[in-house]
Formats: structure tokens, sequence, C-alpha cells
């Protein structure tokens, strides 16, 4: 509650912020504000801001490109089309570490080394960016996020390009694999994100494509160098001093998804020797599974994201499962349908390490199960045709 609070004030002073025109003294400081991840779903991978202080103008605050507008009309659905807008926000910087400290989020500030004219170029052109016709942008998770666009503005405040040191990076890493660490304590979070996302995501990152991530723009912010030999950052604090406690992460039998869709799996093929057990489950899997394709089809075909086209899990979770699951007993046509569904998911696993996409191992009993089942029904011959 008292983070909503100091967001609604926020909005109100971002607003009377971003109109008097301001020049900045020579005591003016500029630094990144580099927040750890949160609790939250949309606060798991951490957050950036950008922190102007300058006290003889009396000035504190905090630009922040990561906002969005839970009033806004159907958000649900802009959410999940990718077509939400952010924006950016003006926030006191004293209402900024207060909330970030309530939700025990840690932070990084940077001072960033830049000369006075650098410092108001930069101030400028956020002040301009934050405008109401200008503030609002449409999110994009791997490209144009809070992170990236912190990375696209500083570089405007240098008349030569920021030389980042790409020395330290794993380069060779996907997209994908760069948000692995950030899941380990998400078990079904992290299952859900890799049948969601597509081929795309599965790209090997360039050194600046690291920087979609807050930790990445924090530590080549910390190697970068301007005018060739000055390093961008010239010093660094912590905030608090002290570390929040980190609860140790011990999942029970149904904190692990390999383990209960082998579970599921196992229960499956059991089912297949007793006809009637057989339909019960078979009437939950196969429309639980016809769902779950058309989430991962509806991410591909009907929104803007561009991380969740080109999804090869769909040539198990197919979409129509949910059209036949209560037929699934039954003979004609769907016999056929059984083959056909069968035959893709026995293809899946056998190329399995040579799809182009990464295929998330949770799922391979799934699969694993699909392949037997389809084909179990295509061969039974107390199916009547």
């Amino acid at each position: 509650m008292k983070r909503l609070i100091f967001l609604a004030f926020a909005l109100v002073a971002g607003k009377s912020f971003s109109q008097p025109p301001v020049t900045l003294s020579d005591s003016a400081h500029v630094s990144l504000m580099t927040v750890a991840p949160g609790e939250m779903l949309y606060s798991t991978f951490g957050h950036s801001a950008i922190r102007f202080f300058d006290p003889a103008h009396y000035l504190d605050r905090c630009y922040n490109y990561g906002t969005f507008d839970f009033e806004q009309p159907n958000f649900i659905l802009k959410f999940c089309r990718g077509k939400l807008l952010y924006f950016l926000d003006i926030e006191p910087c004293k209402g900024f570490v207060r909330g970030n400290l309530l939700d025990q989020r840690a932070m990084k500030e940077q001072m960033l080394n830049l000369s006075r004219e650098q410092k108001q170029l930069l101030f400028n052109i956020l002040q301009e960016n934050a405008r109401e016709e200008n503030r609002y942008y449409k999110y994009d998770f791997f490209y144009d996020n809070c992170a990236t666009r912190i990375r696209d503005v500083v570089e405007k405040a240098f008349d030569r390009p920021i030389a980042w040191d790409s020395s330290r990076l794993a380069l060779g890493t996907t997209m994908r694999q760069l948000l692995n660490p950030y899941m380990a304590h998400l078990p079904w979070t992290h299952f859900g994100m890799n049948l969601g996302l597509g081929y795309a995501a599965d790209r090997r990152a360039l050194a600046e494509d690291f920087m979609f991530l807050p930790d990445y723009v924090h530590d080549m912010f910390a190697t970068a160098r301007i005018n060739d030999s000055t390093l961008l950052v010239k010093s660094e604090r912590h905030i608090p001093e002290y570390s929040f406690p980190t609860p140790e992460f011990k999942p029970g039998f149904f904190g692990r998804p390999l383990w209960v869709m082998s579970l599921v799996a196992l229960i499956g093929l059991a089912s297949m020797f007793n006809r009637r057990t057989e339909r019960i489950f078979d009437a939950v899997f196969w429309f639980v599974l016809g769902i779950a394709g058309l989430l991962i089809a509806f991410l591909w075909f009907a929104t803007d994201h561009t991380s969740t086209k080109t999804n090869f899990n769909l040539l198990w979770a197919l979409p129509t499962h949910v059209l036949v699951f209560w037929r699934s007993h039954k003979g004609g046509w769907i016999r056929q349908y059984f083959l056909v569904a069968g035959a893709l998911a026995l293809l899946t696993l056998v190329c399995w390490k040579i799809i182009p996409q990464e295929m998330p191992v949770e799922a391979m009993p799934l699969v694993v199960l699909v392949a037997a089942k389809g084909l179990w029904k295509y061969f039974d011959k107390k199916i009547q045709v």
C-alpha cells in the first residue's frame, strides 16, 4: 500500500517536475541506480533508473522508464498482447529509495563521470522525453525496456560512442539463457516462460543485448570508457550498506515441475490399462494440453511480443486437443487425429536436441505421454472405426 502511495505521488510530482526549465549547477551529480530483483513477477529481473541530484536547485529525482498504469483500459488484454504502454516517470529520489527498501530491494548507485555540458544535455533529453506527448512507448522485453532505454539515452549525451567492454561477458549465451539465474527460485514461472518463449529467445546475445537486464547495464557501465581512457563511472555506493537476508530455496516435490510432470506421465501411462480410468484421465489431460496450446498459439500469432514468435512447442501441445478431449474414446477420424498427434510428439522427441529452439526439459515427460497415448489410440483394436 505504501508503495502505491509513493507511486501516486510520483505521478503527480512528475508532471510538475517536467514543466520549468532548469540549468544545472556545477555541483549537480548524475548516477545510475540499479535495483535488485523483487518478489513480484514484474520485478523479477531488477530495475534501472537515472538519478539527478543538484543541491543548488534542491533537486533530487529519479527518471524511471519502467512504469505502467494498472488503470489503463483493458490492462490485462493489452499486457498479454504486447500492446501495453510503458512510460517515463519522474519520482523524488527519497520516495524511490524508500519504496525499494520497503520491498527489501537493495540498490547500487554509480556516479557517472560526465562534464557539466553532458549532464545538462542528458537532463534536457530526459525532460523532453518526460513530456506527456513523448513519455509513452511500447515495451519490448528483450530490446526496449527500462534498462535498454537508459543505455540509449546516456549514449546520446556523448559526441562519440561509448566504448563498452565485453571481455567479461559470456558471449554465445542466448537471450533465454540469460534469464535462467533469475528464475532459479521460481521453477514454475521458469517452466511457464520457457513454454511461452519461442525461437526468437534463442538468438545469441550480442554485447549490447546483455543490457536488457539491469545487472548487465550496471556491469557494462562499470567498465565502459569515454574518450578512450576515462571510465564512465567514477564511484559507486550500495543502498543500504548491508545486505538483505536471502531466504534459502528448498522446493518440495510439488515445487519441482520435472517431478510433477513425470508423475502425471506415469499416471497417464498407468491409466491405459483400465478403460474407464483412461477416459477420465484423457478428458482432463487433452483439454488442459489444448488450453496450453491455445495460449502458445495466442502468444505467437495474436500478440506483438517478439520473443514468443515461432514456438516449436506447438508440435506437441496442439491447440486442437481442446476440441477432441471429449471424443478421445471414440473411433472414426479421431484415430487418424491421434496418429498425427502421436507422430508429431515422437518426432519432437527424436529431434529434441536439434530443434533450433531450446525445449523445456520439464515438458519431456508430457511429450512422451502424448506420443505414447496418441499412437496407442491409433493401434488399439478396441477402438471401433
